[in-house]
C-alpha cells in the first residue's frame, strides 16, 4: 500500500515533468526570455552584481514582468483557463511588442475576450503598480531581482499590484505572480530566493483542484492534525459503509474548501517542494481528477481513489 509520503513524491515528480501554465502558454519571445533568465541565474546565482549586469542585456524583460502582472491582476476577477491564457498571450504579443501603454493593453484584453469593465480595472491596477515600481526600483525586473525574503516579496506584491486588498481571489493573483519568480523551473528572477531554502517557505494558495488531489489521493494521511484526523475519520466511515452496503447507498464526504485549506497547505509544505507540488496537484486535478479520469491519471498506481470526497 503506497504511503502518503510516496504519493506526495509522485505528485512532485509530475509537477517537475510539466511547466507552469503561465509559462507553457506564453508567447514564444517570452518563452525565449525565460530560458535566458534561467541560464543567467544558474551561471551567476552566487554573484548578484554580475547577474544584474547580464539581465540588463535581455531586451524587453520589463514587458515579460508586466505581462505576468497583468495576468495576476486579471486572475483576481476569474480563474484563467489554458485557452484564455493562450488568447491573452497572443493578443498581448500582437499589440504590445516594444512599449507598454494603457491603450494597447486595453485593445489586447478586449481582443482576447475580456469584458471592458474588467479590462479597465486590470489596466488601471497595472499602471498604478508601474508608477510605484518606477519611483522606488526604476524598473519592474529590478523590483523582483532585489527580493531576498519570500514573505516580504509576497507583501510587496499585495501592496504594489493589489493595493493591499484581501480575500481569496486576490490571494490567487498574489500567489500566481509570486511563484513564477522564485523557482528555478519557472522564471528565477528573484535569484536570492529561487536558489536558497527561502523558496521552500512558499505557502500554496489551496485552490479547488490542488485540494481535491491532496485529499482524494491520500497525500494527507500521515498528517497528525485535528483537521487531518477529522477527514480520516469521515473517510473511514465511508469505507466502512461501502464494505457493508456498497457504494451506491453511502453518502459522499462533502467538505468546505476553506475548512481544509490549511491542511492542503501543510501537505504542500512537507512535500519538500511546495511550488512544484502545487503545480503537479493542480494539473492532475484540472485534467483528470475533476472528471474522474482515473485510468489516465499519472498517479493512478499510488492514488487511494477517495473519489467520494467532494469540495464546495
Amino acid at each position: 500500500m503506497p504511503t502518503a509520503e510516496e504519493i506526495r513524491r509522485r505528485i512532485v515528480e509530475h509537477g517537475l515533468s510539466i511547466r507552469d501554465r503561465v509559462i507553457a502558454t506564453m508567447p514564444q519571445r517570452y518563452s525565449l526570455m525565460v530560458e535566458q533568465i534561467r541560464s543567467i541565474a544558474r551561471s551567476y546565482r552566487g554573484d548578484f552584481d554580475t547577474f544584474l549586469t547580464n539581465l540588463s542585456s535581455i531586451k524587453g524583460l520589463d514587458l515579460l514582468v508586466i505581462y505576468t502582472a497583468l495576468l495576476a491582476v486579471l486572475s483576481k476577477h476569474k480563474s484563467l483557463s489554458d485557452e484564455e491564457l493562450l488568447k491573452i498571450g497572443n493578443s498581448f504579443d500582437r499589440h504590445i511588442y516594444d512599449v507598454f501603454s494603457a491603450s494597447k493593453a486595453r485593445r489586447a484584453l478586449e481582443e482576447a475576450g475580456v469584458e471592458k469593465e474588467i479590462a479597465n480595472d486590470v489596466i488601471s491596477g497595472v499602471v498604478k503598480a508601474l508608477n510605484l515600481i518606477s519611483n522606488k526600483y526604476n524598473s519592474p525586473y529590478l523590483w523582483i531581482a532585489k527580493q531576498r525574503r519570500i514573505e516580504r516579496f509576497e507583501n510587496s506584491i499585495r501592496e504594489v499590484l493589489f493595493r493591499n486588498e484581501g480575500g481569496n481571489r486576490v490571494g490567487r493573483g498574489v500567489k500566481l505572480f509570486l511563484r513564477l519568480f522564485i523557482h528555478d523551473t519557472n522564471i528565477p528572477l528573484a535569484v536570492r530566493i529561487a536558489y536558497t531554502q527561502e523558496n521552500k517557505k512558499y505557502i500554496l494558495h489551496g485552490d479547488m483542484y490542488t485540494a481535491l488531489v491532496t485529499l482524494r489521493s491520500g497525500a494527507f494521511e500521515d498528517v497528525a492534525s485535528i483537521t487531518a484526523e477529522r477527514v480520516k475519520a469521515r473517510v473511514a466511515k465511508r469505507l466502512l459503509c461501502e464494505a457493508k452496503e456498497g457504494g451506491a447507498r453511502c453518502k459522499d464526504v462533502v467538505m468546505r474548501l476553506e475548512s481544509i485549506r490549511g491542511l492542503v497547505r501543510y501537505v504542500g509544505k512537507i512535500s519538500g517542494d511546495p511550488i512544484v507540488y502545487e503545480r503537479g496537484a493542480y494539473d492532475i486535478g484540472y485534467r483528470y481528477c475533476r472528471d474522474l479520469k482515473c485510468e489516465a491519471c499519472p498517479i493512478n498506481d499510488v492514488c487511494k481513489r477517495y473519489t467520494f470526497i467532494k469540495l464546495k
